[in-house]
């Protein structure tokens, strides 16, 4: 094919610039954006590589087996940077519908495992102090397991040692995301299930009468609490303040109350607060539910179920819209190769001319096409696979901290599906050039 075209470069400079600009309006930020665009080259850059290698390792192939198989791995080999290319594109079209098809599910299913058996599913808050104890009776005498009761107190961080704490100070995101909202504060002689302590050491006989503070270690990290730092809170008007005595790791995937903050009870024993705690309710008793909520109006039940369910339906259509989005993708990779096909179209019929009048039969050419053809979508696929395997283990071991594990499947239905999608369409866009007499085409030229 040669070389591409100036209006293929302005074209693809045009492409990137709107891209490049559609990423800045969506981050909202500079730097994120360079980050996002500069990942995306990258990614990009080591997709072609492979490609590019793939090809390399199929070159000497092409020597060995019958005609079919020789002169369809020619048809690779013949222009690589092309071929590669072409690998690239079906392989980014592969790689997403990979990724939501099956990665996703993978990972959701990880997730899942993690929660224990009969985790809590239900939440309750505002119990007052009043009614903690009759709360408590209703839960047990239902045999309902279940966590708690924590005490909680409503406070907003306004100093670290002795610093005015304010949001503009901190980056956009998380940082400033905490700093505008108030903190669920709780007070505890002894840690909860899930908390292991990281720096410091929890209180001991000192937490009657020593005020401490507990602190998550991600929420140190946010806003640059270190072990030692002197906290101030206000709650409700008034000052509440106290050294960090240790940082601790929670484990918030165990569906119990957990916190940011957790005092002495020295600290905030007094002062005026609710409790919140959790249980599971079986599948058919959500009777009691509502029995809970008429004996206490005053308590509100938080169906943590419904809200995961709710929270799926909306990520399975989600994902469903962008399947769709790719799948658009992915047709127009087809369309792509299709226009290849067009502009190979003479120098095809004439290779196809010369090997018919050398004694290869229309049958043994039409298995050579689709062998190059079937080569390119399972050689696509094969890329998307191994692509889809990396960012899943990234993605279950750096970002969601869960145990990676390897789904078999997914290298089979990239090569699969990419070799008889990209085989099929291939060799349907290329079967009527193997249709004309190679005499006229001969006598043509």
């Amino acid at each position: 094919l040669g070389a591409p075209p100036p209006a293929f470069w302005v074209v693809g400079g045009a492409a990137l610039a709107a891209l490049a600009l559609l990423i800045l309006w969506a981050a909202d930020d500079l730097t994120l954006a360079a980050t996002v665009g500069g990942g995306a080259l990258l990614a990009l850059t080591l997709l072609l590589a492979t490609a590019r290698l793939l090809v390399w390792l199929l070159a000497p192939l092409r020597g060995r087996g019958g005609a079919a198989w020789r002169y369809g791995l020619a048809g690779l080999a013949r222009n690589p940077s092309l071929t590669a290319v072409q690998l690239t594109s079906f392989g980014l079209g592969l790689l997403a519908l990979l990724l939501l098809a099956v990665v996703r599910i993978d990972l959701v299913a990880a997730w899942q495992r993690t929660i224990p058996e009969q985790a809590p599913n239900r939440f309750l808050i505002n119990i007052q102090p009043d009614e903690v104890e009759a709360v408590s009776r209703f839960l047990r005498e239902a045999r309902l397991s279940g966590a708690g009761p924590y005490p909680m107190v409503r406070a907003r961080l306004t100093h670290i040692n002795g610093r005015a704490v304010l949001p503009e100070q901190y980056p956009e995101g998380r940082p400033r995301r905490l700093l505008t909202r108030e903190f669920n504060l709780s007070w505890a002689r002894d840690p909860q299930p899930g908390n292991r302590v990281l720096q410091g050491a929890w209180w001991g006989d000192e937490a009657a009468t020593v005020p401490l503070f507990s602190v998550e270690q991600g929420l140190a990290e946010a806003l640059g609490i270190a072990l030692g730092d002197h906290l101030t809170f206000d709650q409700a008007g008034i000052e509440v303040s106290a050294r960090v005595s240790n940082l601790r790791t929670v484990k918030w995937d165990n569906f119990q109350p957990n916190f940011f903050v957790v005092a002495t009870p020295a600290l905030l024993q007094s002062r005026p607060g609710s409790y919140i705690t959790s249980f599971y309710l079986p599948p058919g008793r959500e009777a009691l539910a509502t029995e809970l909520v008429r004996r206490f109006p005053s308590v509100t039940v938080i169906d943590v179920s419904s809200i995961m369910n709710h929270v799926r339906e909306i990520m399975d259509r989600g994902a469903l819209a962008v399947e769709y989005v790719f799948l658009f993708t992915l047709t127009a990779g087809l369309l792509v190769l299709y226009s290849g096909i067009q502009a190979s179209r003479e120098s095809r019929r004439q290779e196809a001319a010369i090997l018919r009048t050398l004694g290869l039969t229309r049958r043994t050419l039409a298995l050579a096409v689709g062998t190059e053809f079937l080569f390119l979508g399972m050689l696509a696929g094969l890329l998307a696979s191994l692509c889809a395997t990396l960012t899943g283990w990234l993605v279950s071991t750096r970002v969601l901290e869960l145990d990676y594990q390897l789904n078999p499947w997914i290298w089979l239905a990239g090569p699969a599906a990419g070799g008889i999608g990209i085989g099929l369409f291939g060799l349907l866009a290329t079967y009527p050039l193997l249709l004309r007499p190679p005499l006229r085409v001969l006598r043509a030229e």
